[in-house]
C-alpha cells in the first residue's frame, strides 16, 4: 500500500489529531497523517515528500532542488518545521559530495548542518546529522555514530518520530547504517546490524523501512549473487537508493 499524505489546514483539527497520530506512527503499517498549520508549511511538507521519493529513486539533483524549495517556503512561514528541510538539504549535499568528490558541496553540507538548533529536531537527530557528514572526512565519526545510534534506540526521546523527520526508531537506525555502509565503514555497520538483528520488529513499521533494512542485511550478509538479485528487485520497485546500498 502506498503511503498517503493528509494535510490538515485547520489548526484546531491538527492539534486535536496530533497526539494520536504521533503515538500511533510507530505501530501503524502505513503512516498517513502529516500535520501543518499554514499554507507555506503545507507546501513545504509536500515538497519534502516529493524530495524523499526522488532520492529513493536515485534522482539526487531533483531531490536537492525540491528540498531547497521546501526550505525557502518553510523559512518564509517562520515555522520550526524549517529545520527539517535544511537538515535534509545538508544530508543531500553530503551525498552529492560523496558521489562526485565535490569539496565545495561538502562545505555547504557542513554549513547547512550547523543551522538547526533544536527548535524541531532533537539532540539525537542533530548529532546524527553532523556525524553522517563527518564520516566523509573523519574516520573516528564511525564509532561515534554507532554509539549514538544505540543510545537513541534505548532513549527514543532523543529523536523526533512523529513523521516529520522519522516515523519510527528503526528509521533512525537505518539512516546510520546506510551512512556507514556508503562511507565504507563496513566493520562498524556489521557490528551495529548484528545487534539489531535481535530486534527485527524495529524494522517492520512501514514498507520503505522494511526495504531499507533488507538492503542493509543483504549488503552485510548476502552473497554477491544475492546482492545482485536484490538490486534488480529493488530497482523494479523504485528503491534505487536501497539497490546501491545493497551492492
Amino acid at each position: 500500500m502506498l503511503r498517503r499524505t493528509l494535510l490538515l489546514g485547520s489548526p484546531a483539527l491538527a492539534l486535536a489529531l496530533s497526539g494520536a497520530a504521533a503515538q500511533d506512527a510507530d505501530a501503524c503499517d502505513d503512516p498517513t497523517v502529516v500535520l501543518a498549520l499554514d499554507k507555506d508549511e503545507c507546501q513545504a511538507r509536500l515538497l519534502m515528500r516529493a524530495a524523499t521519493l526522488a532520492e529513493r529513486s536515485g534522482r539526487l539533483v531533483e531531490a536537492l532542488r525540491l528540498t531547497q524549495a521546501a526550505y525557502e517556503l518553510a523559512r518564509r512561514s517562520a515555522s520550526p518545521y524549517a529545520e527539517a528541510p535544511v537538515a535534509y538539504l545538508a544530508v543531500l549535499c553530503s551525498e552529492y559530495a560523496r558521489q562526485r568528490h565535490d569539496v565545495p558541496m561538502l562545505e555547504s553540507a557542513h554549513a547547512l548542518a550547523s543551522k538547526p538548533h533544536g527548535r524541531l529536531l532533537r539532540d539525537g537527530d542533530l548529532a546524527q546529522l553532523r556525524l553522517q557528514i563527518a564520516l566523509l572526512t573523519t574516520p573516528s565519526a564511525a564509532a561515534e555514530l554507532a554509539r549514538l545510534t544505540l543510545d537513541v534506540w534505548w532513549r527514543p526521546e532523543l529523536m523526533l518520530n512523529d513523521g516529520t523527520w522519522h516515523w519510527a526508531r528503526g528509521g533512525f537506525v537505518v539512516k546510520s547504517l546506510e551512512a556507514l555502509i556508503l562511507g565504507g565503514y563496513l566493520a562498524q555497520a556489521r557490528e551495529l546490524a548484528d545487534y539489531f538483528s535481535h530486534h527485527p520488529e524495529t524494522f517492520t513499521a512501514y514498507e520503505a523501512l522494511r526495504w531499507e533494512w533488507a538492503a542493509i542485511r543483504t549488503r552485510l550478509y548476502g552473497s554477491l549473487a544475492e546482492r545482485r538479485a536484490f538490486r534488480r528487485q529493488a530497482c523494479r520497485r523504485g528503491y534505487v537508493r536501497q539497490a546501491v546500498v545493497a551492492l
